[in-house]
């Protein structure tokens, strides 16, 4: 596997209060005739997450169409689960209903956050119209099965099976000077989408001498049945790369990350890290959208699929 790296789509640089900095973990949306909505997270002037978008011809895409002139969807009442952030993750369409599946923020004070998933909702063919939450309270949270935290979903529904791959917090671990996250990826489904049966199941977990964190999940099911997943990781003494892996049912995944076919490049953009990425399929072959700097502070680009 090959990608060729097309460019960067977009930085925040103080464009506004609410569109400061960052542009993680971006999503891919058709609005028809090779156009397409890229959703994304900035931070405002507070460092907390909110949902903007912008749109690119796939023909040219690092050239921006146009721009939110507002959020989507903003961090949530003070003392609510998102009170210190909204962070976009993944869009599904069903019955009429576009769904965001969102991961919320507060600010911790034994560790350094707590992030639970939300679900925000509109009327499908209606892109610039916010979204709602369905509930001021998260759909996904600490319970008896992820004492730590849940995170960072991608959702699939095939034949009326929703399926989730989401990201699993591990122990926190102790250092000399704060506590540090873990985390990698485990899967659940549900009869609707809000109700998850959560059993468990590991999907993907650490196999790289020093690894603690697996993110942004991002599942695909190819022509033959068969899956595959790109996915960031890292560890405390190197920055997240992008990985990739295989799967027969989309539950057991084998990795193959020394056939992701793309890194970082120290010296352009991307500097120090290379994350969060989401590949698509368009008129013109597979996209795949990535942030670049520390985590995602770059902006986000765009590589199209070479050779698979």
């Amino acid at each position: 596997m090959r990608w060729k790296k097309l460019g960067r789509i977009f930085v925040a640089n103080a464009h506004s209060e609410w569109l400061h900095s960052h542009g993680i973990v971006p999503i891919a949306r058709t609005l028809g005739d090779y156009s397409y909505r890229i959703y994304f997270s900035p931070r405002d002037r507070e460092n907390r997450s909110n949902v903007s978008w912008l749109d690119i011809d796939i023909r040219d895409p690092t050239r921006i169409l146009r721009c939110s002139d507002q959020p989507l969807l903003t961090p949530g009442p003070l003392g609510c689960f998102d009170d210190s952030g909204a962070m976009g993750c993944w869009i599904v369409e069903n019955d009429g209903v576009e769904r965001l599946y969102y991961q919320g923020w507060n600010l911790g004070a034994t560790v350094s956050f707590h992030v639970a998933v939300g679900i925000a909702e509109r009327p499908s063919g209606d892109p610039d119209r916010p979204f709602e939450r369905i509930s001021a309270g998260p759909v996904l949270d600490r319970c008896m099965q992820e004492p730590v935290f849940i995170a960072d979903p991608a959702v699939l529904i095939e034949n009326g099976r929703w399926r989730m791959w989401y990201q699993s917090g591990r122990p926190w671990r102790q250092t000399a000077t704060n506590p540090l996250p873990s985390y990698d990826i485990r899967y659940a489904e549900s009869p609707d989408g809000v109700r998850w049966d959560l059993a468990g199941v590991q999907s993907l977990t650490f196999e790289h001498p020093g690894e603690v964190a697996i993110a942004r999940f991002c599942p695909l099911r190819e022509n033959d049945g068969s899956y595959k997943a790109w996915y960031s990781y890292r560890a405390d003494d190197w920055g997240y790369r992008i990985g990739m892996a295989i799967s027969k049912d989309g539950i057991k995944w084998a990795r193959r990350d020394d056939e992701a076919g793309i890194e970082r490049d120290p010296e352009g953009w991307e500097g120090s890290m290379i994350c969060y990425p989401f590949v698509f399929d368009t008129e013109i072959g597979r996209m795949m959208l990535y942030n670049g700097g520390r985590y995602g502070d770059a902006g986000f680009g765009i590589a199209a699929l070479e050779r698979d």
